[in-house]
């Protein structure tokens, strides 16, 4: 029984290793530091999405996209009517 639960635990810390916060995802795609990036209330955070965000770094504000694995980022400069009250 201890054998099946030490290997439950372990999977489930691989799997939050893995896991890219949003404040992640953003650093990497501007080219911020991740404690200069603040994830910013949204159309998308009201609708309760995770694959889509809003987010400001060094004063710029920028919408997020991911795939559902985190695997890829896209953000781009917020524009008027983009869902970030930009």
């Amino acid at each position: 029984m201890h054998k099946y639960l030490a290997i439950a635990c372990l999977a489930v810390a691989a799997a939050l290793a893995g896991c890219a916060s949003q404040e992640r995802l953003t650093a990497k795609a501007v080219g911020c530091g991740t404690r200069e990036v603040s994830v910013i209330p949204s159309a998308f955070s009201h609708k309760g999405m995770e694959t889509a965000w809003c987010a400001t770094c060094r004063g710029k504000v920028y919408r997020c996209a991911t795939n559902a694995q985190r695997s890829r980022v896209d953000c781009q400069p917020s524009r008027e009517g983009d869902g970030c009250g930009g």
